[in-house]
Parts: structure tokens; sequence; C-alpha cells
């Protein structure tokens, strides 16, 4: 919110040397990550310069943190540049615009991880999702547990998974809706409490899988399906049993997978170990900030907006 109080000019001054800056291979590689549009882009009529995405706020966008952080990338342009944005709608919840494939390039916080061509990744809601945690407790201190806590309404996997696996021994598991005497609901359980355990459920709930983010920093394991949708971390690039542990659709073997890494710790501490090399890339906030911009710049150029 402090940067709404810097002038624009101030940011327009600054993106000439930001965008000087050299990528180097793994940065050009997540820029054609994100943004795969090659051809010329036509904007639609509900495309919005910045004055008309600061109004649109006020009036009928009530996700505040996703404005902030498009707002703050879209200032270091002109302020006549138009942009398509999947935020300029009032009957925007959560993520579920972002399940349909576009019919045209738009920029998103989230989209399916294929057939996502005209869904444009940038960096959004960063306060809520790239929380990275430094865990204090080695893998081989925590208690041979699978824990999971959340919201089962929002995604039927989530509601399947707990009915069939909350009186498994090595599960703590639990919804944290809902009805406080159903045998599916837990209480909630804070992430110091969760880090205890050597195995974390990471499941998709609107969208992506919100705790994978501080999951795979930490020195317990994700344990999930191989993921349906991905946002700036690029869950699509994720192999299963390389950066998490991978289970089936229908978790039909969670409980055994769980048993074989409680029996290979060493495998485990390299699954450990490459997640952490995998959520490294997005600590550099210039870096992230500089394929941004970029991102932004090549949307500017193919719609036609900046010839420079």
């Amino acid at each position: 919110m402090l940067y709404l109080l810097v002038p624009n000019f101030i940011f327009r001054k600054k993106l000439n040397k930001i965008l000087s800056q050299p990528l180097d291979k793994e940065m050009i590689s997540r820029v054609n990550y994100y943004f795969k549009q090659k051809s010329a882009i036509e904007l639609t009529k509900n495309a919005k310069n910045i004055n008309e995405i600061f109004i649109n706020q006020l009036t009928k966008n009530k996700q505040n943190s996703h404005f902030f952080d498009f707002y703050n990338l879209v200032r270091f342009f002109q302020s006549n540049y138009r942009f398509d944005y999947i935020y300029n709608s009032p009957n925007y919840i959560g993520s579920n615009i972002a399940k349909r494939k576009s019919l045209f390039p738009i920029f998103v916080k989230s989209r399916p991880i294929i057939d996502n061509e005209n869904s444009l990744l940038l960096k959004i809601n960063q306060v809520k999702l790239f929380h990275f945690i430094n865990d204090k407790l080695d893998f081989k201190s925590k208690k041979n547990v699978a824990v999971w806590r959340g919201d089962s309404k929002n995604n039927s996997k989530r509601s399947f998974f707990i009915e069939k696996y909350i009186h498994c021994e090595k599960f703590d598991i639990g919804q944290t809706n809902g009805d406080k005497n159903s045998p599916l609901y837990k209480d909630f359980l804070p992430i110091n409490e969760q880090l205890k355990n050597k195995f974390i459920f990471c499941l998709e709930g609107k969208c992506i899988s919100t705790n994978l983010f501080w999951a795979m920093s930490s020195n317990s394991i994700c344990v999930m399906p191989k993921p349906n949708y991905e946002s700036w971390f690029m869950e699509g690039k994720l192999k299963g049993d390389y950066h998490f542990i991978e289970v089936d659709d229908n978790f039909s073997n969670a409980e055994e997978k769980i048993n074989f890494y409680i029996n290979n710790p060493e495998k485990c501490l390299h699954i450990i170990s490459n997640a952490h090399k995998f959520v490294n890339q997005f600590k550099d906030e210039k870096k992230e900030q500089l394929i941004q911009l970029v991102i932004l710049n090549r949307y500017l150029k193919l719609s036609g907006q900046n010839n420079e």
C-alpha cells in the first residue's frame, strides 16, 4: 500500500534501466514458460489502462492483494497502455475463472497446466502464496506422520481424501470448516505444528495448493497427486518422487507410498534437497521483478502498444 504514495513517473524512470539487465538461461526459460504467446495480440473491449485498473479496484474488485501486485507492475509503463487481466470482473471469486480455457490472452494468477497458451502468468497474490520458511527441524527428528488441514468444501478431491483416510493411523488429517461435531473435523493446526511431521499433504483447492510453497521450503516432504493447475511457482515443472511424493489421483496408494518413504529416509532427503533447489529460484526479488517486466513489455509489443 505504501507504494501507492510513490508517483508513477518514478517507476517509469526506472524501467529502461531494469530492462537493460541481461537475463540468464534460467530466466529466459521462465519468461517463455509464463508467456507462451508469439503472434500478435488483439486486446478486448475490457482491457484497461492503469487509471481504469485503479478505479475498477475501488468500485468492483475485492481481490486487494491481487490488485496491488498487478498495479505495482503495470505502473512501470505508460499510463495509456491497456491490459486484459482476469481481475476486472466484479464477479471474480477465488480462481474459478482461471480454471477455464481462455479464448484470448489474459493475465492470471493461476491456470490449467495443459492447454494454457492464452493464460499469461504473473506473480500475483504474493503475500499469501509465496510464503517460504526456515525450518529448524531436521527431517529425521520429525514424526512418521502425514498431515493435512484445510477447507474440504472447495474441492471434492479433498473431501474424498479425508473420508477415505480419516482413520488411517499414520495420517493426521481433517477439515477445519463445517460442523465441529463431524468426525471429519479437526482443529486448525498452525504451520509450526505441521512441521513436526515428516510428510505434508498438498491438495489443490479452488485451483492450486496454497500450502505447497511453504511445504517445499521446509524439511518435510510434500505429498500430492500430479497437479492440474499452476501459478508463478510453475507447478507444471514439478516431478513426482523427485520434488514431491506423487500419489494416485484417487489416493489409492497414499498409505503405501508413505510407508515406503518412512523406510527409505535417504530417498526422502534427496527429495527435500531437490525441492529446496526448486524453491530457491523464486527468492531473488530483483530477478522476479525483471522477469515480470520483460513479460509485460513483450505483451505490449505483441499488442502493438509499444514499438520501442
